[in-house]
């Protein structure tokens, strides 16, 4: 990426025309007044913005609350492969890599699916093909009927070695949360190493991944306290994602404490406590409560060996998501704003999919409010 003072006008427009697009995207009293809508009459709102052309396209095959997910899932695969086309240099370079996460979502959503029986259709409508491996091959996968023909047909992936190393494993129990807890700890690997795109830009994306990994090395923790046994720490080793700003030690720490104040003392020395205490302040509107307020209530769900309550979670993410559009205005012709525009068009489609999925089920309006992040 070329420093400042000799940025190109292909990085200043393409840049400039990401943070723009940023504007166009559903404002909360859209989502408001699309909330008391019926499903035909979302149908008929969304025709009349970006989602048009997927919408009359798909509506010969599908109707109602499947029309409107299978119709934002193509517009969002789409609005990522178009920011691969017109990014430039190492721009297109990052956005491509950043975006390759979706190859694994995908995968294991291929394999979970062909081992439980899933219907393919069913598993066919989680997928977003966002990544390497494109829709092609990803309807290829779909054909099979066994996880080891899936994995034999990924021996071109960068991560097939992951994938090779549990070939005669597949379908042992727990094994798919192995597989998948090692190719996160690859890809983020590759992202973190500047000299593997020979980038001198880089430094940007990988402040933003390293918070990233720190939320995502906590909900692991979390979810390694909640399990029914116990684990040992080479579990959690297996489990963390190197690289974030809190090291992986500390993690072992935490979760070995039994007692509330050692708990919250050390829970305090993170930086995730200002990033709770921040979205709950927001949740709750309770200018008032504090980090040690923050590191005390996730004690009172971890001794009870309790996930956090799901509207922090999502809270969480809402500030997961300030942060990264905070460090794209710090730096506004680096990567970061082409990712801050795709990750918030992510979570308008993720929005528009639960209000669909809700209105289907007859949730009520407040109900799907939770599980909406703006």
């Amino acid at each position: 990426m070329p420093p400042m003072g000799l940025i190109s006008p292909s990085y200043i427009y393409v840049c400039t025309r990401f943070r723009v697009r940023r504007t166009t995207l559903l404002p909360r009293e859209e989502y408001l007044r699309i909330m008391r809508m019926s499903i035909p009459e979302v149908v008929a709102h969304l025709g009349r913005r970006e989602y048009g052309q997927e919408l009359m396209d798909l509506a010969h095959d599908f109707a109602g609350a499947q029309l409107i997910e299978e119709a934002v899932n193509s517009n969002l695969a789409q609005s990522f492969r178009h920011a691969i086309a017109i990014a430039p240099g190492d721009l297109q370079t990052l956005t491509g890599e950043y975006l390759n996460r979706w190859d694994i979502a995908n995968i294991m959503a291929i394999l979970r699916g062909t081992v439980h029986g899933i219907p393919r259709r069913q598993v066919r409508d989680l997928l977003i093909p966002a990544g390497e491996v494109d829709r092609a091959l990803i309807d290829r996968l779909l054909g099979f009927t066994t996880c080891n023909e899936v994995i034999e047909a990924l021996k071109d992936w960068r991560l097939y070695p992951v994938l090779a190393e549990y070939y005669r494993t597949c379908g042992e129990q727990g094994i798919f949360a192995r597989i998948e807890n090692e190719l996160y700890r690859q890809y983020y690997a590759g992202l973190l190493d500047p000299g593997t795109f020979g980038c001198s830009g880089c430094q940007e994306l990988i402040a933003y991944l390293r918070f990233e990994i720190d939320i995502t090395n906590m909900r692991n923790l979390v979810r390694l306290h909640c399990g029914e046994e116990a684990c040992d720490l080479t579990v959690i080793d297996q489990t963390m994602i190197p690289g974030g700003r809190i090291p992986i030690a500390f993690f072992r720490r935490l979760y070995g404490i039994e007692t509330e104040g050692e708990f919250v003392n050390v829970f305090l020395q993170t930086d995730i406590v200002p990033v709770l205490a921040q979205a709950v302040r927001e949740l709750r509107q309770d200018p008032g409560f504090s980090s040690v307020d923050a590191a005390e209530l996730v004690w009172q769900r971890w001794h009870q060996h309790r996930r956090p309550i799901h509207e922090i979670e999502i809270a969480v993410t809402r500030i997961r998501l300030h942060h990264l559009e905070s460090l794209s205005r710090r730096h506004p012709f680096s990567v970061l704003p082409v990712l801050a525009y795709l990750e918030r068009k992510k979570y308008e489609v993720f929005n528009l999919r639960a209000i669909a999925r809700g209105k289907a089920f007859d949730l009520p309006p407040e109900r799907i409010w939770q599980y909406i992040v703006l």
